[in-house]
C-alpha cells in the first residue's frame, strides 16, 4: 500500500516535470531559429541534448524524492525493529533475573536442609537442576529471537535499497523508445 502512495506521488512529480522539459528545450529550438531553420543547421541536435538532459535532470529529481521517502521508510523499519528487540531484551531480562533469584534461592534452601533431611535435599536439587535448564533454554531461545529480527530487519532493509535500484530501472526503461 505504501508503495502505491509512493508512485502515484512520483507520477505527478513526472507529468509536470515532463510540461517544463519540454518548454525549455522549446526555447532552445526557438532560439535557433525554428524547427525547420534547426533542423537544417544541425541545431535538431542540440534540441535533442537538451532533451535527454532534461530528461536525466528529471529523473534524478525523481529518484532522490524517491530515495528521501524510502529513507525514512528504512528509518521507520529501524525503531520498530529496534524497539521490538529491545522488549525482548528486557523481557529476558526481567525472566531471567527472577531465575537467578529463584536458583539462589533454592541452593540456599539445600544448604539449609542438607542436614536433617536427605530426601528433601534430593528433590531439591533436582528442582534446581531443571530450574537451570529452564534457564539455559530461555536464554537460548532469546538469543534466537534477537537473531531472528535482526535478520527481518535486515531483510527489509535491503528490500527497500533494492526498490530505489528497482525504481531507477522502470523510470529508465520508460524513456527508452520501442523499436
Amino acid at each position: 500500500m505504501r508503495k502505491v502512495f509512493i508512485l502515484i506521488g512520483l507520477c505527478g512529480l513526472c507529468v509536470s516535470g515532463n510540461a517544463l522539459a519540454v518548454q525549455d528545450c522549446n526555447d532552445v529550438q526557438q532560439k535557433k531559429g525554428g524547427a525547420t531553420a534547426v533542423a537544417t543547421a544541425g541545431g535538431g541536435a542540440a534540441y535533442q541534448k537538451c532533451l535527454y538532459d532534461e530528461q536525466e535532470a528529471l529523473l534524478k529529481q525523481q529518484l532522490t524524492a524517491y530515495k528521501t521517502i524510502i529513507d525514512r521508510t528504512k528509518e521507520s523499519v529501524k525503531a520498530r525493529f529496534d524497539a521490538q528487540i529491545n522488549q525482548e531484551e528486557f523481557s529476558w531480562k526481567d525472566v531471567d533475573l527472577r531465575m537467578q533469584i529463584e536458583e539462589a534461592n533454592r541452593k540456599l534452601r539445600i544448604e539449609q536442609i542438607a542436614k536433617d533431611h536427605e530426601e528433601q535435599v534430593q528433590i531439591e536439587k533436582n528442582l534446581l537442576s531443571r530450574l537451570q535448564k529452564i534457564r539455559s533454554l530461555t536464554s537460548s531461545v532469546h538469543s534466537k529471537k534477537v537473531s531472528r529480527l535482526k535478520k527481518l530487519k535486515e531483510a527489509e532493509l535491503t528490500d527497500y535499497d533494492n526498490a530505489v535500484t528497482e525504481y531507477e530501472l522502470q523510470m529508465r526503461r520508460r524513456q527508452m523508445p520501442a523499436l
